[in-house]
């Protein structure tokens, strides 16, 4: 489905990453210019890859940027069916997904704004129950041990060090 609040925010990348699955089951990725039609809620790869230009079926197509010391974060992932109209390879989205589950900015949380971060965390213990529901399993136990081992290593270097 089509979301012009997010296709606003791809229009700001100058490139993604497209990814499809090869016949034989692996996926494969390339970096693509976009081209993002609100007028036929497409997006179009005007000068793909020569390996991406045959491709057809599912695929994503994955932006991200941020600045020099990795803050200002953004991300998005659009899902949709590739398709080759004209000799030009197209992207009909089905589904505009941000880290946020935000519908209407791409950007990711930060420290200073402590209310979107918190949000972002519950947002990642709800998908993650939402997961486990779903295939049935119990949430994986957390083997402690190992950590208090490292923790203590860690901590014995230091003072041997100091």
């Amino acid at each position: 489905m089509w979301n012009e609040k997010l296709a606003e925010c791809a229009r700001a990348y100058a490139n993604g990453a497209l990814t499809t699955v090869e016949p034989s089951g692996y996926p494969v990725s390339v970096r693509c210019n976009t081209d993002v039609d609100s007028s036929r809620q497409v997006i179009t790869f005007p000068t793909p890859p020569s390996m991406a230009a045959t491709w057809q079926g599912k695929a994503c197509l994955l932006f991200h940027r941020h600045n020099e010391v990795l803050e200002n974060f953004h991300e998005l992932v659009i899902k949709g069916e590739l398709d080759n109209e004209g000799g030009v390879l197209t992207l009909h989205p089905a589904d505009f997904l941000t880290g946020t589950g935000r519908q209407d900015s791409d950007r990711m949380p930060h420290a200073a704004a402590p209310l979107p971060l918190i949000q972002f965390m519950m947002l990642g213990r709800r998908k993650a129950r939402e997961y486990l529901a779903k295939r049935g399993q119990p949430w994986p136990p957390i083997q402690f041990d190992p950590l208090v081992r490292a923790a203590q290593e860690v901590s014995e270097k230091e003072q041997v060090g100091a």
